[in-house]
C-alpha cells in the first residue's frame, strides 16, 4: 500500500467519525424541541442530556479514533513509511480538538435555547405589574425581569419606599437564563481562548459585560469578578 493510499484511508476513517458525530446530534433535534416545550423553570434535564450526548460523541468517537490510529500505525510500520507517524498522528489530535470545539458550540446552544424557554415561562407566569409597581400609587418602578436581588426602592411619583422581593423563579433566572445567554454571546471568544490568552481576556470582557448590561443591580459584583479574572497572573506569564 502506498503512502498516499494509507493517508487517504486514514482521512476516510476520520471522515466517517465526523459523519457519525453529525448523525447523532442531528437525531436529537426533534427530541430536544420536545424537551424545551415541556420545560418549566430549571435546566437540570439539559445537564443530563448534554452529559449523555457528550459520552456518545466526544468520548466514544475519540476512543474509536484512538482504536483506528492503533491499527493505522500498524499499517504504517508494515509498509515502512515511518515518517508518516507524525503527519498522520497530527490528524488524530486535530480531530479530537474538532470534537471538543463542536460539542462546546452545540452544548452552549442547547443551554441558551433552554434559557430562552425558561425566561418565556417566567414572564408568562409572573405578574410584572405587581412586581414592578409602587404599592401606594401603582407607578412603575425601575426593576427589570432580571432583578434577582431584594432591594428598597423609593417611588419617584409619591415618595413611598417599596421593598422588592423577587419571586424564587426570578432569582433562579441568574443561573438558568442569564449565564447561559452570556455564554452564547461570548462563545467564539471562549473557544479561541483555549489557545490564545488575549482571546480569553476578550471572553471575560464580553461574558461579564453581557451580565453587567442585563443585570445592572449586580454590576459592581460582576465587575469585581471580571477584574479578578483579567488580573490573574496567568495572563502575564
Amino acid at each position: 500500500m502506498s503512502k498516499e493510499e494509507l493517508s487517504a484511508r486514514w482521512d476516510g476513517y476520520l471522515g466517517k467519525l465526523k459523519d457519525r458525530y453529525y448523525e447523532i446530534l442531528n437525531s436529537t433535534e426533534e427530541p430536544l424541541n420536545e424537551v424545551y416545550n415541556n420545560m418549566q423553570y430549571d435546566n437540570v434535564i439539559i445537564h443530563n442530556i448534554t452529559n449523555g450526548l457528550k459520552g456518545q460523541t466526544v468520548v466514544q468517537l475519540s476512543q474509536k479514533a484512538d482504536d483506528g490510529w492503533n491499527k493505522m500505525q500498524g499499517e504504517i510500520y508494515k509498509n515502512g513509511f515511518l515518517f508518516l507517524i507524525k503527519e498522520e498522528g497530527y490528524k488524530l489530535a486535530e480531530f479530537k480538538k474538532w470534537l471538543d470545539i463542536e460539542f462546546t458550540r452545540f452544548s452552549v446552544k442547547v443551554f441558551a435555547n433552554a434559557a430562552r424557554k425558561i425566561l418565556e415561562n417566567v414572564k408568562k407566569h409572573i405578574d410584572e405589574k405587581k412586581m414592578h409597581r409602587c404599592t401606594q400609587c401603582a407607578a412603575e418602578l425601575p426593576i427589570n425581569i432580571y432583578s434577582f436581588m431584594a432591594v428598597n426602592i423609593k417611588c419617584e411619583s409619591c415618595g413611598a419606599v417599596n421593598t422588592y422581593q423577587p419571586d424564587d423563579r426570578v432569582r433562579a433566572l441568574e443561573y438558568y437564563v442569564i449565564e447561559p445567554l452570556a455564554e452564547e454571546y461570548a462563545i467564539e471568544e471562549k473557544i479561541k481562548g483555549a489557545t490564545d490568552k488575549s482571546a480569553m481576556k476578550e471572553y471575560y470582557k464580553k461574558y461579564y459585560g453581557y451580565l453587567m448590561e442585563n443585570v445592572p443591580e449586580k454590576k459592581e459584583s460582576y465587575q469585581r469578578t471580571m477584574d479578578e479574572r483579567l488580573n490573574n497572573p496567568f495572563f502575564s506569564m
